[in-house]
């Protein structure tokens, strides 16, 4: 069995090298951009189509960002307001298999989404340089920055946009 602790440290990386040097603010607000453009491009059918069994369609890669915007976000203001905040982990695969089918639509989604990033976007502009040093502790992987969340969920962005569009065949 893989050691948790080395498999998100690998997973880590991979999310930093795809958000390269590039300032994570301007990933997460031209997300607000291409999101909507690709969800507009694309039909029902391509949305809600899984490209391969286990793989996730277009529409649940949509749903997924969102649940992670959610908790980015609620880090990022723990760690902002509380000393060495306890920041717990989450079941993604848990959490989209359970909540990914409750928007009546993918429009839903997409405006679910939206609002989440569009606070977060303006919360993250506002941190001072000493609130992005400022960490928490997550239960599985401990120190964590707001500067390195916010790094990560860029990066994030970053690959699941690419497998929001290899979902729609783009």
């Amino acid at each position: 069995m893989a050691d948790p602790v080395t498999e998100f440290e690998t997973y880590r990386q991979e999310l930093l090298a795809a958000l390269g040097g590039d300032d994570p603010l301007a990933v997460l607000r031209a997300s607000l951009d291409e999101v909507p453009t690709l969800v507009s491009a694309a039909s029902a059918e391509q949305l809600g189509h899984a490209p391969a069994p286990g793989e996730w369609s277009a529409w649940q890669v949509l749903s997924h960002l969102a649940d992670s915007d959610l908790m980015a976000g609620t880090r990022v203001r723990m760690i902002v307001t509380q000393d060495r905040p306890a920041l717990v982990g989450y079941d993604q695969e848990a959490w989209t298999a359970r909540f990914s089918a409750l928007d009546g639509d993918v429009q839903d989604t997409l405006e679910r989404w939206r609002a989440l990033r569009a606070t977060n976007v303006r919360i993250f502009a506002s941190l001072t340089a000493a609130e992005w040093q400022r960490v928490g502790v997550h239960s599985e992987r401990g120190e964590e920055s707001a500067r390195l969340t916010v790094e990560l969920m860029a990066g994030h962005d970053r690959v699941h946009l690419d497998q929001f569009r290899r979902a729609i065949g783009q």
